[in-house]
């Protein structure tokens, strides 16, 4: 990956996996495609089955010349903090890029992090998401844009509130003494990587948007549903709400103020529901789920969608 060029940069790249060999191995096959001149990247995959579903896809690959350096890690405790922590533990490198299991890297995907990051002096670079959609999805959740994450122009100052692990870059450096992990009390339940990157944006890191780092993502047929991007909601309200409790009383107290407006508009909106569109009947329903997740979350902790 270096092209022959005075390496400039290290890269650790992790992957945590579970249960996804075909797309594992799409994704493994999309990094061995990338050209950085001046990079030397290595790959970690941390197998988050206890079966360790993924270890043949990764071997295959180490016995037939894989271009990076590709090491199997196993963690055998099902928890998405746990599984990213293992990784953060063994990579040893100037940059840590996380990308998803499920999700496939277009060409000039990892320069373009690396080289926004150098360019805007960033500790953080986050890129965008695709959605790859099946050939039955129904147009109107394609169209009603409920799969689409916003984007910028690169360079762009992000904010907290769209910090994910689905696609960055993080400077080492910034992970500090000991070096920062992410919260496995949060691994099933989603929240995990707010939290991270809240510590991240509070100890000053500047984070920036690389438009042109895309990576793609299938949304499988099981997500191609309003059904699902309801209980999704759901879930979004519930974290928040049960993290909240983590800063005090008068997080809390903004939370009882939030379920009050988001229902109280949800209300009224699902009496005209009869009158709109397909899209926009799912956004209120969507709207809805949010005040009813923050309710559930205030009461009963956050709803673990991940089981």
């Amino acid at each position: 990956m270096s092209d022959h060029l005075p390496i400039q940069h290290t890269v650790a790249i992790l992957v945590c996996t579970y249960r996804r060999p075909a797309m594992l191995a799409a994704l493994l096959d999309s990094l061995a495609e990338q050209q950085c001149p001046g990079i030397a990247a290595s790959v970690y995959v941390i197998d988050n089955d206890g079966q360790q579903s993924a270890a043949e896809i990764v071997v295959s690959r180490q016995r037939n010349n894989y271009p990076l350096q590709l090491t199997y890690l196993h963690e055998p405790q099902q928890n998405i903090s746990l599984a990213r922590n293992r990784g953060l533990d063994h990579a040893q490198a100037d940059y840590i890029a996380f990308i998803d299991d499920d999700e496939v890297a277009v060409p000039g995907w990892l320069q373009s992090l690396v080289e926004t990051a150098q360019s805007g002096n960033a500790d953080l670079v986050f890129g965008p998401v695709i959605p790859v959609y099946p050939a039955n999805m129904p147009h109107w959740l394609i169209s009603g844009g409920f799969y689409e994450r916003p984007r910028h122009d690169s360079g762009t100052t992000m904010p907290l509130l769209e910090a994910r692990t689905g696609n960055v870059l993080i400077a080492s450096r910034v992970l500090g003494t000991p070096p920062l992990r992410f919260d496995p009390a949060l691994g099933l339940s989603g929240g995990e990587d707010y939290v991270f990157f809240r510590e991240l944006f509070a100890r000053g890191c500047k984070a920036v948007w690389a438009d042109e780092a895309e990576v793609r993502e299938e949304v499988p047929q099981a997500r191609a549903d309003a059904g699902w991007l309801v209980k999704r909601s759901f879930r979004i309200g519930s974290v928040e709400a049960s993290l909240s409790q983590r800063d005090g009383l008068r997080a809390s107290a903004r939370i009882v103020a939030k379920i009050a407006w988001v229902l109280g508009r949800s209300v009224p909106a699902m009496l005209l529901n009869p009158f709109r569109s397909r899209a926009e009947r799912l956004s209120v329903r969507r709207r809805t789920a949010i005040g009813l997740g923050l309710l559930y979350g205030l009461l009963r902790g956050p709803y673990r969608e991940y089981k």
